[in-house]
């Protein structure tokens, strides 16, 4: 097995499971007791030390949320995960972390943990006009301290609500924020018998049973840091990889590999791919209006550049976690720009449009953009189950499937530029029939991606679960979205005539389905009768019109049902075996604000297209089929 894919008991907790009552229960009495002996005085904005060298020390590797990594990424992650920002004052996280470690009374007093949400601050009764809190002022608040101890009462089995969900992702800040001021975040002391065996922070010398060289050095340490005395925490820093290099381990990670790391964390390639994608799409806009080949080709070398940069961060990320990079949302979102740009690159082979590169380039850095700066985007690198990771059917699977996703938004890119030239040129039945065409090509290939994706995930469910199809939430709503596209491609305008038995059989079966969905669903409330008439509006609209500017809107309906996919199912209903992206709040709401946003869009299209062309009394003609390259 390779050492890098190891999974070993995870320090991250999520909301309560079996087996943590315990724990939560004891929580507030813990936090309480320990901010009672951090004091309760509060103090200035603390200065920092300017002057000491971090990279030796970034380097050393430590045992962090089941993997070995450098501590130059622990401090990255427990500073976003705890103020959920990526630096305080502008410091390196190192700095940062070192500084909660070394001098915790001081820093249990700095506001820290940020409650953006006022609604929660309400609900806790904290002050309306403050967002950023201390680690005392939370852990001696007493309605925050009882919705904790509420935590563990919580039935086991049962989704918590958006308060319970927000106040156990405060309690984990606040329990990782203890964990960091009691010298116990920071695990650099290896196991010396078990490859997978728990590593142990070093206690300071005068906490040490006995001293020896790892703790005298690590104690040095805090010294010269307190000290801002650059020579002695360097001298300090060296000793301590050198005494850390002598202790006996079973498992210990190659230099090669934190030296990856380190360069991955400096780098930051995702950030840099999105912005050289932005200018990609800028210059391809440009490209447009100047219809000039060298032109063409600085807009192309954008979108290739932005590929390259999101490519190599791809392969830095896979060789760090061992595994392909897409086990979680933000993962996701990166194969999903990387989709987008790969497709770009065989569709210029065979179709000759300044619109791929544009696209292209404007849908790639919209998603890694969305991935590098959404709150609520993980970034670090997390391990797997095994049962999902020790397969190839997972390397299979994610790819093609947000590929997939990818050629889909890029169609529904598409298929809005489609609505706009309907309103704004009604008559103009060569552009009409282009832009059709383009988007026709899109969907085709989409769709097959997507049926691709769904049997691979399949194969991928039945040697990760033992069962090819379960009618989990993910794998009902796969289907879903594949039959929008399925009557997109067979409702064409240029399709002859269905004929009448075949409408009689799509209405028997619609009546089945229906028979047999209603009795389920009982008893049958008002959501749940608008919902299944929503649905039986959106299947006949999907099978009866046939017109250019109904295959648009179509398409963008559909690639709602992909967002339902890809997002809804974790964010809104919460179930299913597919659990990476869990979450509830803010993302059920822009959602459904987007859904809306973009309902209206087509509708005041459509309305402007319908009364111009009736006016003009031009009549559409059939799409054509674009010839390739």
């Amino acid at each position: 097995m390779n050492p890098r894919a190891r999974v070993i008991p995870s320090q991250r907790d999520g909301c309560v499971t079996p087996g943590q009552e315990d724990r939560y229960s004891m929580a507030s009495w813990i936090l309480i007791l320990t901010a009672t002996a951090l004091g309760s005085v509060p103090a200035a904005n603390v200065p920092l030390p300017v002057s000491l060298e971090l990279e030796p020390m970034m380097a050393v590797p430590v045992q962090h949320d089941g993997r070995w990594p450098p501590l130059d990424t622990v401090a990255h992650d427990l500073v976003k995960t705890i103020t959920g920002q990526e630096t305080v004052q502008g410091q390196d996280p190192l700095l940062l972390l070192l500084a909660w470690t070394f001098d915790p009374g001081t820093w249990a007093d700095q506001p820290l943990i940020r409650i953006g949400n006022a609604e929660l601050r309400a609900e806790l009764g904290l002050p309306a006009g403050q967002t950023v809190f201390s680690y005392n002022e939370l852990v001696t608040h007493d309605p925050l301290v009882a919705q904790i101890r509420a935590l563990a009462n919580l039935e086991r089995g049962r989704k918590p609500n958006p308060l319970e969900s927000k106040v156990s992702d405060l309690n984990e800040k606040l329990l990782k924020l203890q964990g960091v001021f009691d010298n116990q975040a920071i695990r650099m002391i290896p196991d010396g018998r078990d490859p997978l065996g728990a590593w142990r922070p070093v206690p300071f010398a005068d906490q040490a049973e006995r001293t020896d060289a790892v703790s005298a050095a690590w104690t040095a340490a805090r010294e010269a840091f307190l000290a801002n005395d650059a020579p002695a925490f360097s001298s300090a820093s060296a000793r301590l990889k050198a005494a850390l290099a002598e202790l006996p381990a079973a498992h210990r990670p190659a230099p090669e590999l934190l030296a990856t790391e380190l360069r991955y964390n400096h780098l930051r390639p995702f950030r840099a791919a999105w912005q050289v994608m932005l200018a990609g799409a800028v210059l391809a806009a440009a490209a447009m209006l100047v219809r000039r080949r060298w032109f063409d080709a600085l807009a192309i070398l954008g979108m290739l550049a932005g590929f390259g940069l999101l490519t190599y961060g791809l392969s830095l990320r896979w060789q760090i976690a061992g595994r392909i990079p897409a086990a979680n949302m933000f993962e996701s979102l990166l194969f999903l720009s990387w989709g987008m740009g790969a497709f770009a690159i065989v569709a210029m082979l065979a179709i000759r449009s300044r619109v791929v590169p544009l696209t292209a380039s404007a849908m790639g850095a919209v998603a890694l953009l969305l991935a590098d700066q959404l709150p609520a985007m993980d970034g670090f690198i997390r391990p797997i189950p095994p049962v999902l990771a020790d397969t190839i059917w997972m390397s299979i699977h994610v790819p093609v499937i947000m590929v997939s996703y990818s050629v889909l938004a890029l169609a529904v890119l598409i298929a809005h530029a489609q609505l706009v030239g309907h309103a704004v040129a009604p008559a103009n039945r060569r552009l009409a029939a282009a832009i059709d065409s383009l988007h026709y090509w899109y969907v085709l290939v989409g769709s097959l991606l997507l049926l691709a994706g769904i049997l691979t995930g399949s194969m991928w469910a039945a040697s990760s679960w033992g069962r090819y199809w379960g009618w989990d939430p993910k794998e009902v709503w796969s289907l879903i979205a594949f039959l929008g596209y399925m009557a997109i491609l067979h409702v064409r305008v240029d399709h002859e005539p269905v004929p009448p038995w075949a409408y009689a059989v799509a209405a028997a079966l619609t009546i089945a389905l229906f028979a047999i969905v209603i009795p389920r669903l009982e008893p049958i409330t008002t959501g749940k009768a608008l919902g299944l008439g929503g649905a039986l509006v959106a299947m006949v609209f999907f099978v009866l019109a046939r017109s250019r500017l109904a295959t648009a809107v179509k398409s963008i309906l559909a690639f709602w049902l992909i967002v339902m996919t890809y997002v809804g199912v974790n964010y809104v209903l919460g179930i299913g075996l597919h659990s990476y992206g869990f979450g509830t709040g803010a993302v059920a709401r822009y959602m459904f604000l987007l859904g809306g946003l973009d309902l209206a869009f087509v509708a005041v299209c459509s309305l402007v297209y319908l009364v111009r062309a009736r006016s003009a009394n031009g009549p559409t003609e059939p799409a054509a089929i674009p010839t390739p390259a």
